[in-house]
């Protein structure tokens, strides 16, 4: 399948597709916007997981501006997110951005 993203959100999309390869689940979606808000704006981020779940991207983006206020997803389930990162090459990818 051929995706069709903006060329500088293609990395962050592999990055997803790998540590997530049959979708994000519910557990992890908030701590994964945690993770990526972190790194990225929220609109690239709203833009980039939007393409990969197929939610409208204004429900996107009120999650990231919703977690990042007052739904914030405690450490350890962040902690999770980011092992599953680690393995599909998170370190690599913070040095592109």
């Amino acid at each position: 399948m051929q995706v069709t993203i903006a060329p500088y959100l293609l990395n962050t999309y592999k990055l997803i597709q790998c540590a997530f390869p049959d979708g994000i689940d519910s557990e992890s979606y908030l701590p994964l916007l945690a993770m990526l808000s972190d790194e990225m704006s929220h609109r690239s981020l709203a833009q980039v997981i939007a393409h990969y779940t197929g939610k409208d991207y204004y429900l996107v983006l009120n999650d990231v501006y919703g977690m990042r206020s007052t739904d914030v997803p405690p450490s350890n389930a962040i902690d999770k997110v980011k092992q599953r990162l680690l393995s599909c090459g998170y370190e690599e990818w913070l040095k592109e951005e």
